[in-house]
């Protein structure tokens, strides 16, 4: 295979890579993430049953994204490199989450995309390396014309490369002729748009694939569930529908599991008496500071090309003389023109290193929200996202962790940006413990001034509850559902609904009629009662969250002794 491209590491990294996901659905979710990143506006998740296959089926992720060009493609197996990097709203980071997330799932992976004029297949496969008992890591790469199907080949020994390509795929994937493989692209239906296909699944013990797509027709399920944790009855910890319901803070794209469309929320929409408290801190430099470092050494190696190029042109200069003929002018202008181009790079270069550096001085804002859930009291704590996505759920914190009622049933969101917190690769936790333990006691401090500031506890902490039907002591059981403790929770929380067209978020009006009502997976704008939200056009209704103020208590001396 001396032709075939081939990815920078040895073989062994594709397993000892994937083994950072504990989190089973933590590694789906990295295919959402890409999915997210591309601007798509739907992805569908869904499994093709196969008995061929290790563990029966193949699970295919399909988004209408931008898709990727067959140089984009070949950065796929580039490991750590990432163009989105330089994007702060991106979530991928690191170049890493499609390999790491896919080989977690299963052994083999397969790409389909399509963009403009191409379509192009990656083709990752650990079972061809195992068969072929190959050290390298070999990925072949065909591309394709969009219009006329036919393979991209220049010169011969293009032609023998993409040949010795499709014998592979055709040898080693599920598709055993050109018609089959040809039809996967088919299955992106705009013109541009991605198709993962991942297989040959990892089992549990017992033979069973990790993931069960057949006790729930419309869900993926986690096979393996022995956390007897109160972390681990949650749903999202156990159906990847619920885990992806509140996967971005602000989710803007379709999910669809298995043909149904995922009822994605905002969890902040959920809450009863939610309020905003602004948090400013110093303290979150560790990032920062490898950012600025990292741009100074940028300024410094532009500022060199830079000079290198102005000192060539210079030299140019200087032997073509006061007299240069045709060909030595239009040498010389296009190393000026090069030397001119680099200096503007080294300007800006240096600008952006400057505005680094003056920003590790700031403090760093974060927004943390608070609110009652009222549906589930026993599902409390903070959600943690990081540019939108999450990374940490009911995680207890402050009097959460002193297992009192003080707090319980309170929950928070917080997004935190890239430059305050650092993620880990599996975006399961954060980089800088100490700094994360700093954000903890914040979020504890800010919570327990919520807490005061809704005066659950001069009610009546178990008076507040009854109010709404928690007539249990058992503090996990679920409310009554008694008509009228149901009015008296619908009536407290707003309804927010995504129109299905637009992606817009819209408040509908209180009515009786919506108690317990199931609103269509594909209701749209036009069904909002609301005369001023009921077209696309429309704006999107703001969340005016009243604004809330962390008191430092001062202790008496009485106290202090």
């Amino acid at each position: 295979y001396r032709g075939l491209s081939r990815a920078q590491l040895s073989f062994d990294y594709l397993h000892t890579n994937s083994t950072t996901h504990e989190f089973l659905f933590g590694a789906l979710a990295e295919l959402l993430d890409n999915a997210r990143d591309a601007f798509a506006t739907k992805i569908n998740i869904h499994s093709i049953s196969d008995s061929s296959l290790r563990g029966g089926y193949m699970l295919c992720f399909l988004d209408d994204g931008q898709g990727m060009s067959p140089e984009e493609a070949s950065d796929i197996i580039t490991f750590g490199k990432s163009k989105k990097s330089l994007e702060s709203q991106m979530i991928g980071k690191y170049g890493n989450g499609l390999k790491s997330g896919s080989m977690r799932i299963g052994n083999d992976l397969m790409l389909f995309t399509k963009k403009e004029s191409n379509m192009t297949c990656v083709f990752l496969s650990r079972t061809f390396h195992e068969i072929e008992k190959l050290d390298e890591i070999i990925v072949p790469m065909p591309s394709f014309d969009a219009n006329t199907k036919r393979p991209v080949t220049r010169t011969p020994r293009d032609k023998e490369k993409h040949t010795q390509e499709m014998e592979l795929i055709l040898k080693y994937s599920p598709f055993r002729t050109d018609a089959q493989f040809m039809k996967e692209f088919d299955k992106i239906e705009k013109t541009s748009g991605t198709l993962v296909i991942v297989y040959n699944l990892k089992l549990l013990d017992s033979g069973e694939p990790e993931l069960d797509v057949k006790t729930d027709p419309y869900d993926i399920l986690l096979a393996a569930q022995d956390d007897d944790s109160h972390d681990g009855l949650m749903p999202e910890r156990k159906s990847f529908r619920s885990y992806a319901s509140i996967l971005y803070v602000d989710p803007r794209m379709r999910v669809y599991i298995q043909g149904k469309k995922v009822r994605t929320k905002r969890i902040i929409s959920t809450l009863y008496k939610p309020r905003l408290y602004k948090y400013t801190s110093a303290r979150f430099k560790s990032r920062s500071e490898r950012e600025a470092k990292k741009s100074e050494e940028d300024a410094r190696n532009a500022e060199h090309r830079a000079r290198e190029a102005e000192s060539k042109a210079k030299d140019l200069e200087i032997k073509c003389g006061k007299m240069p003929d045709k060909e030595q002018r239009i040498e010389l202008r296009k190393a000026q023109t090069h030397a001119l181009e680099l200096r503007k790079e080294a300007q800006l270069r240096r600008l952006i290193s400057e505005r680094k550096i003056k920003s590790l001085k700031e403090p760093k804002q974060l927004n943390f929200v608070f609110g009652v859930n009222l549906e589930n009291r026993s599902r409390d704590g903070m959600f943690v996202y990081n540019c939108s996505r999450l990374i940490k759920m009911y995680q207890k914190i402050g009097p959460q962790l002193e297992g009192g009622v003080l707090c319980k049933g309170i929950v928070g969101v917080v997004d935190a940006p890239y430059l305050v917190l650092e993620p880990t690769h599996n975006k399961q936790d954060f980089a800088d413990a100490k700094e994360y333990r700093h954000l903890q006691q914040a979020m504890g401090e800010h919570m327990l001034q919520y807490w005061r500031d809704i005066d659950i506890a001069q009610q009546g902490v178990s008076k507040f509850w009854e109010n709404f039907g928690y007539i249990s002591p058992n503090w996990h059981a679920l409310p009554s559902s008694d008509p009228k403790y149901v009015r008296k929770r619908t009536a407290k929380v707003q309804i927010t609904l995504q129109c299905d067209l637009c992606l817009k978020w819209r408040i509908i009006p209180y009515s009786s009629n919506n108690i317990s009502k199931v609103f269509p997976d594909d209701w749209v704008c036009s069904m909002n009662p609301d005369p001023a939200h009921n077209r696309c056009s429309s704006a999107e209704e703001k969340m005016n969250l009243p604004e809330g103020l962390l008191k430092k208590i001062v202790k008496t001396k009485e106290q202090k002794e």
